[in-house]
């Protein structure tokens, strides 16, 4: 099942492969293709899944997807991340000790004023 004609660019690597296309717009290293077209190019395309066969686009019959594998964090950036929630803990401890010591610093103070005014 082939759409009618259309104009589209297409970029084919050495195996003949289609692995990029555009319906408007310009392609570096494109091709201008204006035969027919499979009905379900858009909805299916993935590149390499199409092949510019004797002037006309077919399906790679040699196809084989591949599994992107899932990227997370490294174990270098999990530990950096980790770190930096101990630094900040850290910080925040610290300034609980800051506080402490200013308040211990004014009771003293008020506890030597009392008794010097007592020895007056």
């Amino acid at each position: 099942m082939y759409n009618e004609l259309k104009k589209i660019l297409i970029v084919v690597n050495e195996n003949n492969e289609i692995v990029q296309y555009a319906s408007m717009g310009e392609l570096p290293d494109s091709i201008e293709y204006s035969g027919a077209i499979p009905e379900d190019f858009r909805d299916k395309f993935k590149p390499s899944f199409y092949l510019l066969e004797n002037d006309a686009i077919v399906e790679n019959p040699d196809y084989e997807e591949i599994e992107i594998p899932a990227v997370g964090p490294s174990t270098t950036e999990q530990q950096l991340a980790a770190l930096g929630y101990q630094q900040m803990q850290n910080s925040q401890e610290k300034q609980a000790l800051i506080k402490q010591n200013a308040q211990m610093a004014y009771q003293i103070m008020q506890i030597q004023q009392q008794l010097g005014g007592q020895n007056a």
